[in-house]
């Protein structure tokens, strides 16, 4: 939903009229992180090109390296990458069943003299239980790292998410709250930390430390500055999107609302409820049916990612280092890597049944598709709807992708036509495989701006 006008346009143009595009004194980047930080109520605000390559920078800054081990969330999977670029083993911790958030009991359980960080998610912009865990940091002398990509402006007891630790890290891709393109923010209250980051996100002519140079332009700053004034009147909109959801939810015996921590202030990215059909002998295949057949195309998902993130090749066989099995096999590491499944047996049982859909839409949208979600409630419940299962189309397209991907639409068009399959618009191509996103055993997942990738979770 972020809207664009004017005072946008007319930052741009100062961009260019100056001739200045990268970060410089009194421009557009040093009005953001001024901005960004007093908004947040923090010290220091560091400016990156993505919000990955600033998570690809901590540990580094936090002092972690190969030998030790970051407890990680298994829903997303942005920390382990994190974690193996930085020759570290992920840690995986269990979540809790009503809000899907890092679960601070099973997180102390996993801690070991080899741990330096935990890495909490604030999913989907719900805070999580970021006091406790703090605790559970301080009393084990680790750093606290918090993922607030989902949560603009979300509090816990009064504070900004992003506070609770010593990092906390915020991305501005076009599918966020805050959207300029790309770009990310780290937010920090520790002098001594907030500059061992910033020598890791550019180091000029020489480097002090390994690092690289992850800048942010004076492009995106140029937008930030004026995005970050109009999020708080998002947010506003889409938490009354966020209530027309639940009405529908609270009226279902087999569909669970999220709910947020006491203290917690939400601020809402994508909506999300718990399938427990079983409890009116519902199966998730008739759902899916009844999803589509009430017209919801692809805008509702139904298992997001389909198996936590250790359940993953990319994790469970990390490809990294020339493929040699580092961070798990170092001559550093004196752990046991053991990544099967019953691991993490909530975040197991609570991602194949994650309803989600995007949150960041104007009210009349939320409106639509609370009826859309009605009428596949009735459906359901109907008994009259055929479990979905693929297609011939959806067999093909996974043949395809598997065979010769990750893909473009328009480039398994290109197969179809060559190989005398039916033919398809980009469009047509496009729904099939964003449908094919949310299925299991076999899936796509997206893998850039428009490719998307195979996946065989047997």
């Amino acid at each position: 939903m972020p809207t664009f006008g004017e005072a946008e346009i007319r930052n741009l143009t100062e961009v260019i009229r100056s001739g200045v595009f990268c970060d410089k004194r009194g421009g557009f980047m040093d009005q953001f992180r001024h901005d960004f930080a007093r908004a947040f109520h923090a010290k220091h605000a560091v400016t990156g090109a993505t919000a990955m390559l600033l998570m690809q920078a901590i540990p580094a800054a936090i002092g972690a390296g190969p030998g030790d081990e970051i407890i990680c969330d298994p829903i997303v999977q942005f920390h382990g990458i994190a974690c193996l670029f930085n020759n570290i083993v992920p840690v995986w911790a269990d979540v809790r069943p009503n809000d899907f958030l890092l679960d601070p009991k099973s997180v102390e359980k996993r801690i070991t003299k080899r741990t330096k960080a935990i890495w909490v998610t604030h999913l989907w912009g719900f805070p999580a239980d970021v006091e406790s865990l703090r605790r559970i940091a301080d009393k084990h002398n680790l750093y606290l790292l918090e993922d607030c990509a989902h949560a603009m402006f979300a509090r816990y007891k009064g504070k900004y998410v992003g506070n609770w630790g010593q990092v906390g890290t915020f991305s501005f891709n076009m599918g966020k709250q805050l959207a300029t393109g790309e770009g990310g923010m780290a937010i920090l209250n520790d002098d001594r930390l907030a500059g061992e980051l910033n020598k890791r996100i550019i180091f000029g002519e020489s480097p002090e430390v390994l690092s690289s140079n992850y800048r942010m332009t004076e492009f995106q700053a140029a937008v930030g500055v004026e995005q970050l004034k109009k999020v708080p009147g998002y947010l506003k909109v889409y938490r009354e999107g966020l209530k027309v959801m639940d009405a529908v939810v609270a009226e279902c015996d087999w569909l669970d609302q999220r709910r947020e921590l006491p203290g917690g202030v939400v601020a809402p990215y994508f909506w999300s409820c718990i399938f427990r059909g079983e409890r009116r002998n519902i199966t998730h295949g008739v759902f899916q049916a009844a999803l589509r057949e009430a017209g919801a195309g692809w805008q509702f998902g139904l298992g997001f990612i389909q198996r936590p993130a250790y359940l993953y090749n990319i994790f469970r066989n990390p490809n990294a280092y020339n493929n040699v099995g580092c961070p798990y096999v170092c001559q550093h590491y004196k752990g046991k890597v053991e990544w099967k499944a019953g691991l993490c047996p909530v975040a197991e049982d609570v991602i194949p049944r994650l309803v989600t859909t995007n949150n960041m839409v104007p009210v009349a949208d939320m409106r639509k598709k609370a009826k859309i979600l009605a009428r596949a409630i009735e459906l359901a419940e109907s008994g009259k709807v055929k479990p979905l299962e693929y297609s011939d189309i959806d067999k093909k397209v996974l043949k395809v992708v598997k065979e010769d991907g990750p893909l473009e639409p328009i480039e398994v068009i290109a197969i179809f036509d060559r190989k005398g399959g039916p033919h398809f618009d980009e469009h047509g191509m496009l729904s099939v495989m964003e449908g094919l996103r949310d299925r299991f055993p076999y899936k796509l997942s997206h893998a850039g701006p428009r490719k998307f990738a195979y996946h065989a979770l047997t």
